[in-house]
């Protein structure tokens, strides 16, 4: 298990990655415009590789939203984000960068190294949809 150690005078704080992972998620509830699968649903649909990486068979997880990756040196966060249509996507990723990097600071003593966030996919709300079919809104063409 990787975890993530923050020196103090005391002695080294070991954290797991699911525990970065699970205050990232209680941080990004906050942010309006994110929409996440639950992480129960999240578990049935897993669907596991292996990759050798250093000869060692290492498990990837290719549906999950949030991945975190330990180093020795520094810490990287993925996400995989699903958001509402009508959002700014560079004020949303401003802001969700900005939360986790300074909610990880404040809870753990964690130094966050890079925060990429990808966008998955654009939900649109019903009012869109007219007969199981996606009715492009007004405003999206006029910008195209």
């Amino acid at each position: 298990m990787e975890l993530a150690r923050v020196a103090t005078d005391l002695g080294n704080i070991n954290i797991s990655r699911d525990i970065i992972e699970t205050l990232i998620q209680l941080i990004l509830q906050n942010v309006d415009g994110i929409i996440f699968l639950k992480r129960s649903a999240l578990r049935k649909r897993r669907k596991f590789a292996t990759s050798k990486s250093d000869g060692k068979q290492k498990r990837i997880d290719g549906t999950k939203e949030i991945r975190v990756d330990i180093k020795q040196d520094y810490i990287i966060i993925n996400l995989f984000l699903v958001i509402r249509y009508g959002i700014r996507i560079p004020d949303l990723t401003w802001e969700v960068q900005a939360k986790i990097k300074e909610g990880l600071k404040e809870e753990t003593g964690l130094n966050i190294d890079q925060i990429n966030v990808h966008i998955r996919e654009i939900r649109f709300s019903k009012k869109y949809y007219h007969g199981g079919e996606l009715i492009t809104p007004e405003a999206f063409l006029k910008i195209f």
